[in-house]
C-alpha cells in the first residue's frame, strides 16, 4: 500500500489519494463497469462489477503497490528507475492471465476476458456467491463439519493438480481464497493474481512480486529470488487445511525455523493423534505436507494422493508363500444355486487343480452372504506355475453377518451361495521351467465384490495402490454413482478405502447400524465429486 509520505505527495500534487478505481468507473470503452471495490494486496486490486450484459463479474487489476500509482484512473510507475519494473509486471500479469484463462476445472475459477486499460491490465472472472473458508472458520459463516474438511480437501487437490499440470504455481493459497459456491456447495480456488509460471531463475529476479501470508506461505515465500515448487503449494494448502481443522492459524514458518535453528524444536504441533475424527492418514499427510523444510514435503499431488491411500506405508512386494504351503479355497457345494458368471474365467489351458474333500464347518450365519472373488490376470498363471513357491488363487465367500440379506422392497433376497459351504484344499504343483518375474514386474490382482441388487465392485491391488472401482451397477440405479468411479473416502465418517476389505467393513458396519445409503468421495475423470447409492432396507 502507498506510504502516508507517498498519499500526501500525491493530494497535494496529483489531486488523488485513492489506490481503487472509484464506483461507476469504466473500462475498455464501458464493457465493465466498477461497481465497488473488495479487496488489495501486493499483485492486485478486486472489484465487483457489471459487464455488457449486466452480469456481476469479478475484476482484477494489476496493480504491484510496491513500484506503482494511481494519478486519476491511469497507473504508472512511482519513479523513472521502476518504469521498468512495473511494465514487465504488467508484462507478466497479461501472460499468465492468458494462460488461467486455459484452465478448465469445475473448482477453479474460470478466467474469461483479459485486456488493457488505464496503462495496466486487467482480467474479468466469474462472480462466485458465497463465503470463503476463512469465514467458516472464524465464525461469520457455518462452520464445516469433518467431512465436508475431507471432501473439500480431496477436491483442492484435484485443482490444484490441474494448475500444476500445466506448470503453473498458485503461490497464493489460503482459506480466504477458497470460496464455497452457494449454488454448487463445492469450494472454488480463486486469485491466481500472483500465479506464474514454475518460478526460474530469471523469474525470480522479480523480487517485489511477492505474497506472503504469515501461517500460510512456506519459508522459501519469504526470501526474495528463492525457488519455488508445487510443494511450495502444498505447504500453503496443508496449511490452510490445518487452520481448518484446529481453528488455529498455524506457526508461521519463519518462527518454525527460527525455533528448529536455535535446537528449540518444532513450535507446530502435528496434527496426527490429535483429532479422533479423522483418518490417521488424512492428518499424516497434512503434516508431511507443511516440513518445515521443501525436501521434507510432498512434492506433488499425487504423492499427496498415495498417501491418502495408504500407499507410503504399503510393502513394495508381498513375500513368497513356502513351497510346503497350501491354501484353502472356500467353495459352494455341487448344488449352490451360484452363477457361473460370478466366479473369475479360467485362463485358457490351465489344468484344473486336484481337490481334496474336507469336512464341512458350521455355517457363519443363516443370511445369504455376497461372493467376493480375488482373481488373477492372465499373465500371472505362468508365474504361478513355474514359482519355486506354491501359490494359489482364493474364490470364495467372505461372510457379512446381518448384511444385505434383503432387497430394497425389503424381501428376502435369492441365496447367491450355500449357507454351508465346504473347504477344498488347492495345491498348484510349480514347475521350475523358468525364472520368477520379479515383484515390481507383476500384474494387478483384482478382488470383485459382489453385492445384492447388481451392484460389483473390483479392488484393485498392485504393490503400490489400492482402488476400489465401480464396474456394475444395476438397470435402475438408486443414487448417483456411475459406473468407472474409484471410491477415496466414506464421506460420513472419512475413512479412506485403502485396503481390500475397507468397503466390505464399511457396508458391514453401517447396515448393521440401519444405514441403507452410502455415500462417498470418488474421482470421475479428472474430477472428485460426492456420490451415493442405496443398498435396500435396514432390517
Amino acid at each position: 500500500m502507498m506510504t502516508a509520505a507517498a498519499r500526501k505527495f500525491d493530494s497535494v500534487d496529483l489531486g488523488t489519494t485513492a489506490d481503487e478505481l472509484a464506483p461507476g468507473t469504466k473500462l475498455l470503452f464501458g464493457q465493465f463497469t466498477i461497481e465497488s471495490f473488495v479487496n488489495s494486496g501486493g499483485f492486485g486490486i478486486v472489484y465487483i462489477a457489471r459487464d455488457s450484459l449486466d452480469r456481476q463479474v469479478v475484476i482484477k487489476e494489476c496493480f504491484p503497490s510496491t513500484f506503482c500509482r494511481r494519478i486519476g484512473s491511469t497507473v504508472g510507475a512511482r519513479s523513472r528507475a521502476q518504469q521498468d519494473e512495473f511494465r514487465a509486471s504488467v508484462k507478466s500479469f497479461m501472460q499468465e492471465a492468458v494462460t488461467l484463462s486455459q484452465l478448465n476445472h469445475p473448482n477453479i475459477i474460470k478466467v474469461h476476458h483479459v485486456f488493457e486499460d488505464n496503462e495496466t491490465a486487467y482480467m474479468a472472472m466469474d462472480y462466485i456467491d458465497g463465503p470463503d473458508l476463512l469465514q467458516t472458520v472464524e465464525g461469520t459463516a457455518r462452520p464445516l463439519t469433518p467431512k465436508e474438511i475431507v471432501s473439500f480437501l480431496h477436491t483442492m487437490l484435484d485443482a490444484l493438480g490441474h494448475v500444476h499440470e500445466r506448470g503453473l504455481l498458485h503461490r497464493d493459497i489460503s482459506p480466504d481464497n477458497m470460496i464455497l459456491n452457494k449454488a454448487s456447495g463445492q469450494p472454488i480456488l480463486i486469485d491466481f493474481g500472483a500465479s506464474r509460471k514454475e518460478v526460474t531463475r530469471k523469474s525470480r529476479a522479480l523480487s517485489g512480486l511477492r505474497v506472503v501470508k504469515d501461517g500460510y506461505s512456506p519459508q522459501e515465500f519469504y526470501v526474495s529470488g528463492s525457488k519455488q515448487a508445487p510443494c511450495s503449494d502444498l505447504y500453503a494448502l496443508a496449511a490452510s487445511f490445518y487452520h481448518l481443522i484446529t481453528g488455529e492459524t498455524p506457526k508461521t514458518s519463519q518462527e518454525r525455523l527460527s525455533a528448529i535453528a536455535g535446537r528449540e524444536g518444532d513450535p507446530l504441533r502435528p496434527l496426527a493423534g490429535r483429532f479422533k475424527t479423522y483418518p490417521r492418514g488424512f492428518l499424516d499427510a497434512i503434516d508431511k505436507a507443511m516440513a518445515i523444510f521443501p525436501r521434507d514435503r510432498l512434492q506433488s499431488v499425487d504423492d499427496w494422493r498415495s498417501m491418502l491411500t495408504g500407499d507410503a506405508a504399503r510393502p513394495v512386494s508381498e513375500p513368497v508363500v513356502p513351497a510346503a504351503s497350501v491354501a484353502r479355497a472356500v467353495s459352494a457345494p455341487p448344488h449352490a444355486d451360484v452363477a457361473p458368471a460370478a466366479l473369475p474365467p479360467v485362463a485358457p489351458q490351465q489344468a484344473k487343480a486336484p481337490s481334496v474333500p474336507v469336512a464341512p464347518e458350521p455355517a457363519v450365519a443363516a443370511s445369504p452372504a455376497p461372493i467376493v472373488v480375488i482373481q488373477a490376470p492372465r499373465n500371472v498363471r505362468d508365474f504361478l506355475m513355474s514359482s519355486a513357491a506354491a501359490v494359489l488363487l482364493l474364490v470364495g465367500l467372505l461372510s457379512l453377518p446381518n448384511l444385505l440379506s434383503r432387497g430394497t422392497d425389503g424381501v428376502a433376497l435369492p441365496a447367491t451361495a450355500s449357507t454351508s459351504p465346504t473347504e477344498t484344499l488347492a495345491l498348484v504343483v510349480p514347475t521350475p521351467a523358468e525364472p520368477a518375474p520379479r515383484a515390481d514386474e507383476l500384474l494387478p490382482v483384482t478382488n470383485v465384490l459382489r453385492l445384492p441388487g447388481g451392484y460389483t465392485f473390483d479392488v484393485v491391488e498392485t504393490p503400490t495402490a489400492t482402488q476400489t472401482v465401480v464396474s456394475e451397477l444395476p438397470a435402475e440405479l438408486q443414487g448417483s454413482i456411475q459406473v468407472g468411479d474409484i471410491l477415496l473416502v466414506y464421506a460420513p465418517t472419512g475413512e479412506t478405502l485403502a485396503t481390500a476389505t475397507a468397503l466390505r467393513a464399511i457396508l458391514q458396519r453401517e447396515f448393521a447400524n440401519g444405514i441403507t445409503t452410502y455415500s462417498f468421495v470418488v474421482r470421475r475423470g479428472d474430477s472428485t465429486v460426492e456420490a451415493e447409492f442405496r443398498l435396500g432396507v435396514a432390517g
